[in-house]
Parts: structure tokens; sequence; C-alpha cells
């Protein structure tokens, strides 16, 4: 469906917020009919945060999407991430950005596939647990 059904299609072809859809009368209109198709405000990977606080003041809007040279749609910036960013300006971040985020895991088979699940979806620190007294691993 052209990648307005909520699937990825990489290239930004639209963006649909809460205000597109608050009001929106009739319940069986498709997302491409809603969402805001023109004009979209679009800003580059490397933005600064000033940068990206002028445009949304300056445009009245809350979100910017974030693209890459292609176009692609690669993330989304919106008034409460900077104001997160601003409240808490000593928070642990990586390279892109994000929070970084830490989980443990126990020793055993069970640990250890817990472990590779949490190092495929991103976990920046594991600790491994091995101080139960109780354990006979």
């Amino acid at each position: 469906n052209g990648g307005t059904g909520g699937h990825t299609v990489g290239r930004l072809v639209g963006i649909l917020t809460n205000r597109d859809v608050r009001f929106a009368s009739d319940p069986s209109q498709k997302v491409y009919e809603l969402m805001t198709r023109e004009n979209l405000i679009t800003v580059k990977e490397n933005v600064d945060q000033d940068e990206a606080k002028r445009l949304l003041h300056k445009h009245r809007i809350e979100k910017l999407v974030v693209v890459d040279r292609k176009g692609n749609c690669v993330g989304l910036i919106t008034v409460k991430d900077i104001e997160k960013s601003q409240l808490n300006p000593h928070a642990t971040k990586d390279a892109q950005g994000r929070l970084r985020a830490a989980a443990a895991t126990s020793v055993g088979d069970d640990g250890f596939e817990r472990a590779e699940r949490l190092i495929d979806a991103g976990v920046d620190l594991l600790v491994i647990d091995t101080a139960h007294g109780h354990s006979q691993r």
C-alpha cells in the first residue's frame, strides 16, 4: 500500500501526527489521505539541537523528520526530545544521541541466550550476575 500503512519503505512520503488524526471525521479515511505530504520540514542527520529548535519554532511544528542524503526517513526529533535533553544535559548518550542502555543477565544457557538477545538489541553495557549464593552453576 505504498508504505503508508505503517510499513517502512525508507523514502519519506509524509507524516501523520495526532493533530492530523484528531480532526478526522471519517474513520474509513486512509492514512495517505490524512497525512501531511507536502511542504514537509525535514533536517539532515547531523543537525544540531539549536538549529532543530529554531526550525520547530519558526514553522510552529512539534516534530521534525530526520532524513539521510537520499531523502530516506531515519528518525524524528520532537519538542519533547529537546526539552528532555535540556532537563538532563548530563544523560549518557551514544554517538547517535540515544540514551545508553544497560542490562543484567545470569550465567548458564538461559543467561547466555538472554545476553545474545540483549546484544542483538543494541544494549550498551551487559552485566553478568554471578553472585547468587544458592546457585549451582
